[in-house]
């Protein structure tokens, strides 16, 4: 069922409004402070991340797009789609008429919740700044990347794809029912991100300076203002 609906500055998918500002700057596992404004796009400022390894795990599916609500002038900025593994740049209508064909495909990648709260809680770095940022803390947990349909089908169906750091960046590895070595990997570094969900830490504390550990991560959603 496509479902899927892209506006220049959201994406909705099951009743969850995606962010689409400054996406190219946002990784899984990216943290910083949420920007919000009425004139310019609502964003993640991402000024760090919390560490690859301690991230380890993502869940992927495949998504299709509702073309008959969704227009070409959602699609205004340079995509960088992964290609072979690697990313690739498209203008916006190109990426726009290649996912319509079919040819390239949209990709979650989603940490649960509790593993991502985990994962910072064993960030020490990453857990003070998001302790000082205080209420505008927000960590990136659920991304959409554009993909070529041959390689997004390894990625379909809630696969676990295995997190590590390569040599350009974040890389997730699936099983590959069809690749020859057994798995499938791919580049979701910085500057591939479509869009991209946002978690708003709970805490053991209500003071700041008494906070310790993250007790709980929330869906932030993207809205205006």
């Amino acid at each position: 069922m496509a479902n899927v609906v892209v506006k220049d500055n959201h994406l909705t998918f099951g009743g969850v409004a995606y962010f689409r500002g400054h996406a190219e700057e946002v990784e899984l596992g990216s943290i910083g402070e949420k920007r919000a404004s009425l004139v310019k796009m609502n964003h993640l400022e991402v000024k760090d991340r919390i560490p690859v390894p301690k991230i380890k795990t993502a869940q992927t599916t495949v998504v299709d797009i509702s073309f008959t609500r969704t227009s070409k002038n959602a699609f205004k900025t340079v995509v960088s789609a992964i290609i072979k593994g690697v990313p690739v740049k498209f203008s916006g209508d190109a990426t726009f008429d290649k996912l319509k064909t079919g040819e390239l495909k949209l990709v979650k990648f989603s940490v649960m919740n509790n593993d991502m709260k985990d994962a910072a809680n064993a960030s020490p770095k990453a857990l003070n700044s998001l302790i000082e940022w205080g209420s505008k803390a927000r960590i990136a947990h659920q991304i959409f990347v554009v993909m070529e349909a041959s390689l997004a089908s390894h990625y379909g169906n809630n696969a676990t794809a295995e997190l590590s750091v390569g040599k350009k960046g974040l890389e997730a590895k699936v099983a590959g029912k069809h690749s020859s070595s057994g798995s499938t990997t791919v580049e979701i570094s910085a500057g591939t991100t479509f869009a991209y969900l946002l978690a708003n830490p709970s805490w053991d504390a209500r003071v700041k300076k008494n906070r310790t550990k993250i007790t709980d991560l929330k869906n932030d959603q993207w809205s205006f203002g």
